[in-house]
């Protein structure tokens, strides 16, 4: 077993670099090492996207809430204008 970075060489019988197999890619001990060297944190982009799109439906629903509450308000805010009612039309109760 080779350490990590190197592969196993049948032909020169010990483990051998990986980092020499992009200048010499035909050696019998490549086939052992990684197409591309490993990412440093292969979750990140997973993760960034998750916490980026809750944060959107957290902002999305907290907007939401403070529009149907400011909503709410504004229904008060009309006068109702108070008359005698069908007997009187026009004709304000107080005079």
């Amino acid at each position: 077993p080779c350490s990590r970075g190197s592969s196993w060489s049948a032909d020169l019988d010990k483990c051998m670099d990986c980092a020499s197999c992009p200048a010499r890619p035909h050696s019998d001990f490549c086939l052992g090492c990684a197409a591309a060297p490993p990412a440093s944190f292969p979750l990140l982009w997973p993760i960034l996207g998750g916490a980026l799109s809750l944060a959107l439906v957290l902002g999305l629903l907290s907007g939401f809430l403070v529009w149907r509450r400011c909503r709410r308000r504004e229904k008060f805010t009309t006068p109702i204008e108070e008359t005698g009612g069908e007997g009187c039309p026009g004709v304000a109760l107080i005079q």
